[in-house]
């Protein structure tokens, strides 16, 4: 992935090659190496060529003063900024390339610190005199890709709005430990609000387990009681059956009861179903129903008494 980190590794190759060669044994060899990688146009890291053992040599006690020198420069374009080279006594004095190099790491560097990033505020920490030196600095950084950023000459006070800034500055070996404090907090961080949602996901399990087990309960003891609706209903469709029998039973004998003091006995039914209603000639005899009978009451009373009395003679 071809990024601007990428191509100033890549940039930056040639002279790490140069600082690892058997050429490079004097110190002003070595310097020059140093003046030539910071002064390169796509070399924007210097880490690298800083560890190398060549480069370490110039801290030697041996190395001519106006050398070792050098080696503080190199650490200046690694990490640290303009403000830093100023205030440092006995640098090499740097080409119109190497400061505006330098002043472009400041400004990444001072954009990820600095809140928000005024024209004044960048002035004096880069040593520009007007505005428009400024905003070249700035719109040049934007071109080679090294920030994201959008001038605002016009607010009050004008300001640079930096959205962000490529990974190019290398890490003071100074600051490690502090780093590493700082991403050991970071992780015991996240590590808590892991817990927190790994907590908060088991509680919802459990929840949903408390109520599935609720809802499984309460639809058997609903089909219980269905069953036990149905079981009911069949016991007493069941016993109402027996019940209208032994009443039909009873009905019959009650119509049998009423049949035998209505109707009579079998053989007075046969002689009324014989019976013309009269009594034979010369085998009966009139009986007067009596004047203050009725009509009604006359034929019924007086039919069933010639019925019998014909059969007594």
């Amino acid at each position: 992935m071809d990024t601007p980190h990428t191509r100033a590794i890549e940039a930056l190759q040639p002279f790490i090659h140069l600082a690892n060669s058997n050429s490079a044994t004097s110190p002003r060899f070595v310097a020059n190496i140093i003046t030539n990688a910071t002064s390169s146009p796509h070399t924007y890291v210097f880490g690298e060529l800083l560890e190398t053992p060549t480069i370490q040599s110039l801290s030697s006690p041996n190395t001519p003063a106006e050398y070792k020198s050098y080696l503080k420069l190199l650490e200046i374009f690694a990490w640290g900024t303009w403000k830093d080279y100023e205030s440092t006594p006995n640098l090499p004095k740097l080409s119109f390339e190497q400061a505006q190099k330098l002043r472009i790491l400041s400004l990444i560097t001072l954009a990820t610190t600095i809140k928000p990033l005024t024209y004044s505020t960048l002035m004096s920490e880069l040593s520009l005199s007007t505005p428009g030196d400024l905003e070249s600095l700035v719109t040049t950084a934007i071109y080679s890709s090294l920030i994201t950023a959008r001038l605002s000459p016009a607010t009050s006070p004008a300001t640079i709005n930096v959205t962000s800034v490529a990974p190019l500055r290398d890490v003071q070996p100074e600051s490690l430990p502090q780093i590493v404090s700082h991403l050991t907090e970071w992780q015991q961080r996240c590590a808590d609000v892991v817990s927190s949602l790994e907590a908060e996901i088991q509680a919802v399990r459990d929840n949903a387990t408390k109520r599935a087990v609720s809802e499984a309960t309460q639809n058997r003891l609903f089909e219980e009681a269905i069953q036990k609706r149905k079981a009911a209903a069949a016991a007493a469709a069941s016993g109402g059956g027996g019940s209208g029998n032994a009443g039909g039973a009873g009905g019959s004998r009650r119509r049998g009861r009423r049949g035998f003091w209505g109707m009579g006995n079998k053989r007075e039914a046969e002689d009324i179903d014989n019976d013309d209603g009269f009594f034979d000639a010369g085998d009966g005899m009139d009986i007067d129903e009596g004047a203050g009978a009725g009509a009604g009451s006359g034929r019924g009373l007086g039919s069933r008494t010639k019925r019998i009395l014909g059969r007594q003679g």
